[in-house]
């Protein structure tokens, strides 16, 4: 794994942690995942929003696009108590994808 990447990642796993006491740091943790999936993935980032990320990596894996919905949610509403538990499925799914590699 790439240093970028796995420093994403760990910083994904930090922020979601920080998501349950403060729900706006999730979708900081979705968009960390995001951005550490692609750039294992030897992708630059090419969007700030989760969505775009998302979009960005399906490109590769076109499965990703199933989070869609949670990843339009997470970018409208961060502030919402649940922002933790919609960013865990993002951390979730890139941590699956890399043990794949």
């Amino acid at each position: 794994m790439s240093d970028d990447a796995y420093q994403d990642l760990e910083r994904s796993e930090h922020l979601l942690e920080a998501a349950e006491a403060a729900p706006t740091t999730g979708r900081e943790a979705a968009l960390s995942a995001l951005r550490g999936l692609l750039e294992e993935w030897n992708e630059v980032p090419r969007a700030d929003s989760i969505v775009g990320l998302l979009e960005q990596a399906a490109e590769t894996d076109a499965s990703l696009l199933e989070l869609r919905a949670e990843a339009g949610v997470l970018d409208r509403f961060p502030d919402e108590p649940d922002s933790a538990e919609r960013a865990r499925s993002f951390v979730d799914a890139v941590r699956a994808r890399l043990v794949n590699i």
